[in-house]
């Protein structure tokens, strides 16, 4: 730990904006998911699988190795969705079958908007952290200037 009272002064800022950053990748994950979500398929070529966005807490480092206090979150990885393809009935589509099968994409579009609204709560919920967290320190600076 420091021994410099203004070391970490901005941490709160850093955090919230680690949530920010890590809710625009998987917006754009989404946003991949909804614009292939028709993108069909069969045994040879597999149709679109829905793709997720996995979160980790991002751990401080202090003099190469882990403090163990929180410094916000990252978007670690993305996984695909093993949900299984569904299978619809549609003889003449270019990727159906010799039965006429046809291998749909798993991307669900009201799971799609869900996840969309809870990015929307998330991105609200970490400006209004910032924007607190901004209004803490003038009121700091301004005591100390008084």
């Amino acid at each position: 730990m420091s021994s410099d009272p203004m070391s970490g002064i901005f941490r709160g800022f850093d955090i919230a904006s680690s949530g920010l950053r890590a809710e625009l990748q998987r917006s754009e994950i989404v946003a991949s998911n909804l614009g292939n979500m028709h993108r069909t398929g069969n045994a040879k070529k597999p149709p679109y699988r829905r793709k997720m966005v996995v979160f980790e807490e991002a751990l401080e480092q202090a003099n190469g190795k882990r403090d163990g206090l929180g410094g916000g979150v990252v978007a670690a990885r993305v996984v695909e969705d093993q949900t299984p393809f569904p299978v619809f009935y549609q003889p003449g589509h270019p990727d159906a079958d010799a039965s006429g099968q046809v291998l749909g994409s798993n991307v669900d579009l009201f799971k799609e908007l869900v996840d969309m609204n809870v990015i929307q709560r998330s991105f609200d919920a970490n400006l209004t952290a910032l924007r607190t967290y901004r209004g803490m320190l003038q009121n700091t600076l301004q005591q100390l200037g008084s």
